[in-house]
């Protein structure tokens, strides 16, 4: 790195459609990279306005918002800055970058690749951009060629046109990509080994901002980067937090790997708060059954949110354990949350005497069953009617899969907050939770699961065995001919899943925006 460039890197976390309060951070930011001694600044990704707008960007009134706080924000920058924003052309949008300086906006650059494929949709609203960015831009006197790509112009294996390879060829002295990059298991190994080996020949330093936090299902990881001349890796910022990083590091840095229980525990936990922060919301309540799934949720809500901010309610029925109410009863006090137990056995006999002339002559069976659950259902939702608390729901990728759960019962709620882990990753991270200290009560993690909706009932299930099988299902991978009816089963419960709260994405592929499967679908292979 040049001993006269000094770049901060500011992993920030906008809010979405946020005109004001993300003009203000991107400022605050700025200023604080001044202090520091920084002489170029970067931000992420459509850091104006969120990142992503999705069908905001067909309101008028939006992109306005967007084009003139860009603009303000130009006026209060000196030395050279790179925001990104959405640029407007007649009736085209680009995802653009804005290299602002000396109070005006000096070059616009227009991302190439348009990412069209997992939860990204962006060729529904921008057009491409042709030209590759190299800009000259000059830094206490001394210009420079500055490479500036966005997001999926590094990604670019798969196009025929080849951003990287390109703006090599154009010898740029400084390379920067800026970001919203979401979250999945690996994804900053994944990133990092993907800049070395389209840089090992740039011979110039490449930075890389990323965008931080939550928005909707998404969760965006930061892990901003700077490596140096040979692709040595020199500075990294914070794993789910805002950062901001400096340039003027000389040797590389030993990223101490992180456990995956640690990584995932840590993105579900930014991703509960910031969907309450965005939302407008700073209560959560739970479901508590002395079951695993929901112990897992109740201690991400608190480190999340604050013991104070979270409701547990115990509601056992006349096939509710003496365990699982004492598990339930131990786990609120670990947590010292706010605890209550409700009865619902006679409420539960309430629907069954009402039933009894409609239901006479049948069997008892799962409609019996699922009265209890949704008996939950409601008495959480009506909590959160009357105390504007956000319910959490409890299940888990694997049982969501199989539609082994109940809509508007356990499936109610404002947010999914596991429903990408599947059963054995829900284990894993319940012990990683204990590590230090029994958190989570042992015995709930050791006996075996169950809804405890009849007498003597317990999950149908080998979750050792099924659960990665419904993974590769998921992942739309071609499974063994054993595992047809276990297709057809995932499959078949689509359209519970179309009802069920958003999921946080921790997975490469999650229910959700980035699974579209037709509910009407009699394809089976």
């Amino acid at each position: 790195m040049s001993q006269n460039l000094k770049v901060a890197v500011c992993q920030i976390n906008p809010t979405l459609g946020d005109f004001e309060g993300n003009q203000n951070l991107i400022l605050q930011k700025y200023n604080d990279a001044l202090e520091k001694g920084a002489n170029f600044v970067v931000f992420p990704e459509m850091s104006v306005c969120g990142y992503p707008p999705q069908d905001l960007l067909d309101n008028d009134g939006f992109i306005e918002a967007n084009l003139n706080s860009i603009k303000a924000i130009s006026k209060k920058i000196s030395i050279p800055c790179i925001v990104g924003y959405v640029d407007r052309s007649g009736s085209k949008l680009f995802n653009a970058a804005a290299i602002c300086v000396n109070g005006n906006i000096q070059h616009t650059y227009h991302k190439i690749h348009l990412p069209n494929y997992d939860v990204f949709d962006e060729q529904r609203y921008f057009k491409s951009g042709k030209d590759i960015g190299i800009f000259e831009v000059e830094i206490e006197g001394k210009k420079i060629n500055l490479g500036l790509q966005i997001c999926e112009d590094l990604w670019d294996d798969e196009y025929e046109r080849k951003i990287s390879a390109e703006l090599l060829q154009m010898n740029p002295d400084l390379i920067v990509n800026i970001s919203a990059s979401p979250y999945a298991q690996n994804r900053f190994e994944d990133r990092k080994s993907l800049i070395e080996r389209k840089f090992y020949s740039a011979n110039c330093p490449f930075i890389y901002c990323n965008t931080v936090g939550g928005q909707d299902e998404l969760i965006f990881d930061g892990n901003s980067m700077i490596f140096d001349k040979n692709m040595k890796l020199i500075n990294k910022a914070k794993s789910f937090d805002e950062d901001l990083i400096i340039s003027d590091c000389i040797s590389s840095i030993e990223i101490k790997q992180k456990s995956k229980e640690n990584e995932i525990y840590n993105a579900l936990v930014l991703g509960i708060k910031d969907y309450f922060k965005k939302t407008g919301h700073q209560k959560a309540v739970i479901g508590l059954s002395g079951g695993i799934d929901s112990a897992l949720v109740a201690c991400l809500a608190v480190d999340a949110l604050g013991s104070e901010n979270v409701y547990l309610v115990s509601m056992p029925s006349r096939f509710s354990s003496d365990h699982s109410k004492n598990d339930a009863i131990e786990l609120a006090k670990n947590l010292n949350a706010n605890f209550e137990m409700i009865d619902i056995d006679n409420l539960f006999q309430n629907y069954l005497n009402a039933l009894v002339n409609t239901f006479k002559g049948t069997s008892p069976n799962v409609a019996e069953e699922n009265i209890q659950s949704r008996i939950r259902g409601n008495i959480l939702m009506a909590i959160s009617n009357k105390f504007g608390y956000l319910v959490l729901s409890t299940g888990n990728k694997t049982e969501l899969g199989l539609g082994y759960c109940t809509l508007y019962g356990d499936m109610s709620g404002g947010l999914s907050a596991i429903g990408d882990l599947n059963k054995k990753e829900v284990y894993s991270l319940s012990n990683w939770k204990n590590r230090k200290n029994e958190v989570i009560p042992v015995n709930i993690i050791n006996k075996k699961p169950s809804a405890e909706l009849a007498p003597e009932q317990y999950d149908p299930f080998d979750y050792d065995d099924i659960s990665p099988v419904v993974d590769e299902i998921i992942l739309g991978s071609t499974v063994a001919n054993e595992h047809r009816e276990l297709v057809k089963k995932v499959n078949i419960n689509e359209h519970k899943r179309r009802q069920a709260a958003p999921v946080l994405r921790v997975s490469k592929k999650a229910f959700g925006i980035g699974r579209r499967i037709p509910i009407v679908n009699h394809f089976n292979d």
